[in-house]
């Protein structure tokens, strides 16, 4: 007895479809809070082994005033670099080893707004370096993130 091609373990193809978009997006959903705690921990980690210091009660000012440039900024570009990289790169090894290396070259644009805030300075002085930091890892961990995602979520010719 044949199987009809449109049903897959008792789910309609359309169905399976919508239920993988609704799945990837919950994965994307972490992806950004998962990257952006990790440049928080990045921050920190770095502020503990250069200067030997602890953010003490900066950490709520701290995740103020990285968590503007990160939603403004970084969640958008994030998403055009990986949409751009889906686009133009065939490969699925290139592209997913793609997605962190490009996320994280983008690090200098929230760093440069920050800077711009709080009226100027350079962009790798010590200080900024911990922002450096804070921002090229959480591209890091998006970019990977994104790749995992559209590794699962990737769509499959059941026929």
């Amino acid at each position: 007895m044949q199987e009809n091609p449109q049903r897959f373990l008792g789910f309609d193809r359309h169905e399976r479809s919508g239920d993988m978009r609704l799945l990837r997006y919950a994965l994307l959903i972490m992806v950004f809070v998962l990257s952006y705690w990790a440049g928080f921990y990045s921050y920190e980690g770095i502020l503990w082994l250069g200067w030997k210091e602890t953010l003490g009660g900066d950490k709520q000012a701290l995740v103020f005033w990285t968590s503007i440039p990160y939603v403004i900024i970084l969640v958008p570009l994030y998403l055009l670099i990986c949409y751009l990289l889906e686009r133009k790169v065939k490969r699925k090894f290139v592209r997913f080893v793609s997605y962190p290396i490009f996320c994280a070259s983008t690090f200098l644009l929230p760093t440069a707004l920050i800077l711009m805030l709080f009226g100027g300075g350079s962009l790798f002085s010590p200080e900024t370096l911990l922002f450096n930091s804070f921002f090229a890892s959480s591209g890091i961990i998006f970019g990977l993130g994104y790749g995992l995602t559209s590794l699962l979520c990737e769509p499959k010719n059941i026929e």
